[in-house]
């Protein structure tokens, strides 16, 4: 089959169906290996004084020392199988009856680091938020200058950079596989056409789009969590207030009521239900997410 490559975008075209149905992820990460390496041999062939953009000689460059389709396809999953198995935290075992499947979110990981996201998203939103907005801004207000555009090449790196802290949050605690590596190889050269390049790339705008997205999204995560946990500490701990330092639970236009001792267990279970009630928000926020994020931030295919 490999003699029957002629050109490179042709090689490409074999990887990307080589690569269908696998996940965008290593899709991705595989494409921007592969056109790093072609980039490299550019350069090789430049540098021996040969035709940098010979297409024989980059697409036997291609086969003989990155791999044939197939190959490489092969390659990576079984990479991408170890390094899973590598990671992969210790799963309970699936309860049998209704109640284990409900109360069996506290002894899943996934569960805490999908509640600590929802509390890390208003801080990394606010400042996703603020770059993208400050970047744009500066960018358009500077445009007229010579370095405006270079300001604008600045940030659009930075966006890429953003996207991989973010892939790797995103994997790290809500258990997504994300990209690894950026969605492309950008052009090497003269900087007029690094900021072609920025413009026309989709990928780049639902970046910029995913860090705009991040502040309300964030805002809304971490009020949800921290009002449910402010809730169940309530609950929690105000039985202890009236137990120990004789302190009225409850206070009613200015009276004061102390709670029968028989009532007090029943505070103790509503906050432990209003975290039950959390951690299943928290799963199901972690999941949707993943997938918004996987979508924006991951380049479907090759």
């Amino acid at each position: 089959m490999s003699e029957k490559i002629s050109t490179v975008q042709e090689y490409f075209d074999r990887l990307a169906a080589a690569f269908a149905g696998t996940d965008p992820a290593v899709a991705q990460d595989a494409t921007y290996d592969a056109q790093e390496f072609l980039a490299g041999e550019r350069e090789a062939l430049a540098a021996e004084g040969a035709d940098p953009d010979s297409e024989s000689d980059l697409v036997g460059r291609l086969l003989r020392r990155f791999g044939e389709p197939a190959e490489i396809v092969e390659s990576y999953r079984a990479t991408e199988a170890q390094v899973a198995a590598a990671l992969a935290q210790p799963r309970s075992r699936p309860a049998a009856s209704l109640a284990g499947r409900i109360l069996g979110v506290f002894a899943e990981p996934r569960s805490y680091g999908a509640l600590f996201f929802m509390l890390l998203s208003l801080p990394l939103g606010i400042l996703y938020f603020t770059w993208a907005i400050t970047g744009l801004s500066l960018s358009l207000g500077l445009g007229i200058l010579i370095f405006g555009f270079l300001f604008f090449l600045f940030f659009m790196s930075t966006v890429r950079a953003v996207a991989l802290v973010e892939c790797r949050v995103v994997e790290a605690l809500l258990g997504e596989r994300m990209p690894r590596r950026p969605s492309v190889v950008p052009p090497r050269g003269k900087w007029t056409e690094r900021l072609k390049f920025w413009i026309t790339d989709r990928r780049t705008w639902l970046t910029i789009l995913y860090m705009i997205l991040r502040l309300p999204l964030g805002i809304m995560y971490f009020l949800v969590a921290v009002t449910f946990l402010t809730f169940a500490l309530a609950l929690t701990v105000a039985p202890f207030a009236q137990l120990f330092l004789d302190y009225p639970i409850v206070h009613i236009w200015g009276n004061n009521y102390y709670l029968p001792l028989w009532i007090i267990p029943v505070f103790w279970l509503a906050g432990a239900f209003d975290l039950l009630i959390l951690i299943h928000i928290a799963r199901a926020v972690g999941r949707w997410h993943a997938r918004m994020a996987k979508a924006m931030l991951a380049k479907p295919g090759i």
